[in-house]
């Protein structure tokens, strides 16, 4: 498939949307406490519903995938998706919000799994992934600019009507999405058993320590005595730094060997990590997050790069949907019940051990030892 420009926007624009509340998941998260009355427990719980149901649309896909064209699915998915955020404005109880952002997130889900065949069969995977985030990181950035003035004046319902427009705006590209053909095995036969398991538990391990960590970064320059909106001004500061490391590695993409860059960008990430269980001042608070973003940034095209060239069957990728919304809701879900019975300094530690645990499984799969291939 070709880069064309078609595939770009379609790739970059429905998936920058739809993870939106993992991107701006610090904000959320102090909206829902202040607003909802919710506990970190059970924000992490809406997070699990949130960003879980976008994993829980890869199920089905094999299914709807025979059945209706990418772009039947596509603006089905949209329109799904566009309803359920209106409904979501009116919502008064938490577990009808919960039911609602679950069925939101399905929709989301299958859009996000057509933007991700479409990256994984191009020419140039590090380049269009590298994109694919990038995307998510422009609308993240207006968003967080944008949020804390919107919640002042008109509570979660911004959030909701925000994502319903964007995605209204996004609807007439939808009817060109095309599902991607069944790749044929590559010579030399399938994945076999060890590489998919690395490729799922280092994307898995992933997202679980970056998902804990981000969802509740505002919470941590709350308890360190730090204003609301001086912390959102950094936050939108730091997505801009994670636009910096998409294009970073939009550029090394192709002409950089994965084994040298990876290491790079998680340890970019390990010492964010490590900053934010310092004592905290604004300036020291903005240096952790944008450091943060950066290697988040950086990182994950290569990680996703190095798992889609080394699919000899073209399976693994269509499962990375999963493993992703799988690590962005249960992040959440474990640093919020670590947060709140042992404090930071245990949350903090377990997202770096996680991180820790990816970067070696990437490793492992880039070594090429259990795919096949030499890096």
């Amino acid at each position: 498939m070709s880069d064309d420009r078609g595939v770009v926007a379609r790739v970059v624009g429905f998936a920058a949307v739809v993870p939106l509340a993992l991107l701006v998941a610090p904000l959320l998260t102090g909206q829902l406490i202040v607003q909802r009355g919710l506990s970190p427990a059970q924000t992490g719980v809406y997070f699990l519903f949130e960003l879980g149901g976008i994993s829980l649309a890869s199920l089905p896909a094999l299914w709807w995938t025979r059945r209706w064209s990418g772009g039947q699915i596509a603006t089905v998915a949209a329109l799904v998706f566009i309803a359920g955020n209106l409904l979501s404005m009116g919502v008064a109880g938490f577990a009808a919000l919960l039911a609602v952002r679950l069925v939101t997130a399905l929709a989301g889900g299958a859009l996000m799994i057509l933007s991700m065949n479409a990256a994984a069969a191009s020419a140039n995977r590090d380049r269009l992934f590298a994109l694919w985030i990038g995307g998510q990181l422009v609308l993240a950035a207006i968003a967080l600019t944008l949020l804390p003035r919107l919640f002042a004046a008109w509570g979660l319902g911004a959030y909701y009507a925000g994502m319903a427009l964007v995605m209204a705006l996004l609807l007439p590209l939808a009817p060109g999405f095309a599902v991607a053909a069944p790749v044929r095995p590559r010579a030399g036969g399938g994945n076999g058993a060890v590489f998919p398991a690395l490729a799922m538990l280092a994307v898995l391990t992933f997202y679980v320590g970056l998902g804990g960590c981000w969802a509740f970064v505002s919470v941590i320059a709350g308890r360190a005595g730090l204003a609301v909106q001086p912390v959102a001004d950094r936050l939108a500061l730091a997505s801009l730094l994670g636009i910096a490391g998409a294009s970073a590695a939009a550029a090394l993409g192709g002409r950089v060997a994965r084994r040298l860059v990876l290491p790079t960008g998680y340890g970019l990430l390990i010492v964010a990590v490590a900053l934010l269980g310092l004592r905290l001042d604004l300036a020291r608070f903005a240096g952790a997050v944008c450091l943060f973003k950066f290697g988040w940034t950086f990182a994950l095209p290569f990680v996703l790069g190095a798992i889609a060239t080394r699919d000899r069957t073209g399976s693994i990728m269509a499962a990375v949907n999963l493993v992703i919304g799988t690590g962005t809701s249960l992040g959440p879900v474990i640093a919020g019940l670590v947060l709140e019975r042992a404090g930071i300094g245990p949350m903090l530690a377990g997202c770096v051990a996680a991180m820790a645990v990816s970067l070696g499984l990437v490793a492992l799969i880039e070594s090429g030892r259990f795919s096949g291939e030499t890096a």
